[in-house]
């Protein structure tokens, strides 16, 4: 089996992504026979190129692949009142990649903020019934349809974790379709690759579980004041709380992961465990701002004084990888 991943990132999250793909590599290449990282590069530095290549090189069965899409990027990129990085829009050039490689039938984009727990070798055979893409819903589901207007029968997904079937990706002519929805209808999307993959593909999306893509807010603490807060919950409690402990991707869903300030503890605890063993453990963590600083000693004194973070470190005790694998 070939598992194939799409990444994209500039030079500014190649931290990240280096964590990102570590965790990839660390538990796929066990399961694959041969394991690709497609990476769109949207301005990553030659010495970052590097590391990761000689990251990548330490796993014989995998391979990394740089597309470097900078000019085409500001060419195409949809003018788009948003905060987001231009980036976002890097996986739009899923198109391009079959014509180099003929062979590709799915991918599994990951976006750089997330960290692989357990391997997800089963998307690349699950059945996915026809359909184009598949994901887990997001956490706002239900107001960005009304939004939109998308159908309540439909499905709204978070885009950070996507499975591709890359032939009806093409034969749907989905990437033109939804930047030409983009520069249509610009100052209604609060998320623009999100809410246009959703509104464009609404008749070919289904969901994944949502330990494929358990977001920081999702941590059990909050789960009473998000139902409250939302009009109707996407997600059944008892499969947040098997995603919580047995996820298999968790995503920081866009928050910088060198600043993540622990409010979970389980996402600090992960992150610090991937980063140790990657090409990146040398990497001084910064919290971006005094605040995160306060917050992140905060949630760390509350999580000793309740004992909450010693259960999240008996819960992952079992599946710690140990990372004297990787000191040479």
């Amino acid at each position: 089996m070939t598992a194939d991943f799409l990444f994209v990132s500039d030079d500014h999250y190649a931290d990240n992504l280096g964590v990102c793909t570590f965790s990839v590599l660390y538990h796929m290449c066990p399961e694959a026979d041969r394991v690709r990282l497609f990476v769109m590069d949207c301005g990553i530095s030659a010495r970052n190129r590097e590391r990761l290549r000689r990251q990548t090189s330490r796993f014989p069965e995998a391979e990394i692949i740089f597309f470097d899409i900078t000019d085409r990027l500001e060419a195409i990129a949809p003018r788009v009142p948003t905060k987001w990085n231009r980036a976002i829009y890097g996986r739009l050039f899923l198109s391009e990649l079959p014509a180099e490689y003929p062979d590709l039938q799915r991918v599994v984009y990951l976006d750089c903020d997330l960290l692989m727990d357990r391997p997800v070798a089963e998307l690349f055979t699950m059945p996915m019934n026809g359909k184009c893409v598949a994901g887990a819903a997001d956490v706002e589901s239900e107001g960005r349809k009304k939004a939109l207007g998308i159908t309540v029968s439909h499905n709204y997904v978070n885009s950070g974790v996507l499975l591709i079937d890359v032939q009806e990706w093409l034969r749907l002519d989905a990437s033109r379709r939804i930047i030409d929805y983009i520069n249509s209808v610009p100052d209604e999307l609060v998320y623009p690759d999100q809410d246009a993959i959703n509104y464009v593909l609404q008749d070919e999306i289904f969901v994944l579980r949502p330990e494929y893509n358990m977001m920081w807010m999702l941590r059990r603490p909050e789960l009473p004041r998000m139902a409250r807060w939302m009009e109707s919950f996407a997600f059944p409690e008892e499969d947040l709380l098997y995603a919580h402990y047995r996820g298999k991707i968790y995503h920081f869903a866009g928050k910088n992961m060198w600043e993540f300030y622990g409010i979970s503890p389980i996402f600090a605890s992960v992150f610090k465990k991937y980063r140790r063993m990657s090409d990146w453990k040398g990497t001084r963590r910064h919290f971006g701002s005094f605040r995160n600083f306060v917050l992140w000693t905060l949630v760390r004194g509350k999580a000793f004084v309740t004992g909450e973070r010693d259960l999240h470190f008996r819960r992952l005790e079992n599946r710690k990888p140990d990372p004297r694998e990787f000191d040479k």
